[in-house]
């Protein structure tokens, strides 16, 4: 690959094009995350974990992530259903918490080992990109805490929409290829997320929650 000036300087100067690469990937994966918060009105979990989720389903391939992320959201749900029966404190509960996540997780690739189930090569996957969507389980209890089930299930599957439309942007070669030699699009993100902050209109989930009323409004001043 050829690069520009300013980007080979850099690759020349200590820093690495996967390292590069993963700057500016979370720029963009932040300001998608700032879009569809702001323009279109999906929660998340936040900026960190659609980012740590979308990073790691391109380590592992969408797929397998995928499986991974219903087994600690399963196993999530069924140990804390069972956990807040037990007067504890928070910190002890999210710590057994993760000690079931790391059991079901065994037995899940010990199964998928034996039955494969379309997931041969389980195997092969980074233990590091595993670990990062295992620590989704504790987005996942304190939203779980805090607000009912429904609300709890609407927020992961926003994350995991939103986390997957950014594995799908950082996987696709020619856009890595085309950032990384145009850096320029980083203070152009900049801005855009400065003009994003500013916007006060209603977003696209409000557009249709609330297209009767509007339509009723249009029909009075008519």
């Amino acid at each position: 690959m050829e690069y520009t000036p300013l980007t080979e300087w850099i690759l020349k100067h200590g820093i690495s094009q996967q390292t590069l690469e993963l700057f500016v990937i979370i720029t963009i994966l932040a300001t998608i995350i700032s879009i569809s918060r702001y323009i279109f009105g999906s929660k998340t979990y936040g900026i960190y974990a659609p980012i740590i989720l979308a990073i790691s389903y391109s380590y592992t391939g969408f797929r397998y992530g995928l499986a991974i992320t219903f087994v600690v959201i399963a196993t999530t749900l069924l140990s804390y259903s069972i956990l807040k029966r037990i007067r504890m404190h928070y910190i002890t509960r999210i710590a057994i918490n993760y000690c079931l996540l790391s059991i079901a997780l065994v037995i899940a690739l010990l199964v998928i080992n034996k039955y494969g189930l379309g997931l041969e090569n389980m195997a092969n996957i980074p233990s590091l990109a595993v670990i990062s969507i295992a620590a989704l389980s504790d987005f996942f209890i304190k939203q779980f805490v805090q607000k009912s089930f429904r609300s709890s299930i609407a927020i992961l599957f926003n994350t995991m929409v939103i986390a997957s439309i950014g594995w799908y942007v950082i996987t696709r070669d020619i856009i890595t290829a085309y950032t990384i030699n145009n850096l320029w699009i980083i203070p152009l993100l900049i801005i855009l997320n400065i003009v994003i902050g500013q916007f006060k209109g209603l977003r696209v989930k409000d557009l249709f929650r609330f297209s009767s009323i509007l339509q009723d409004k249009e029909n009075v001043a008519k």
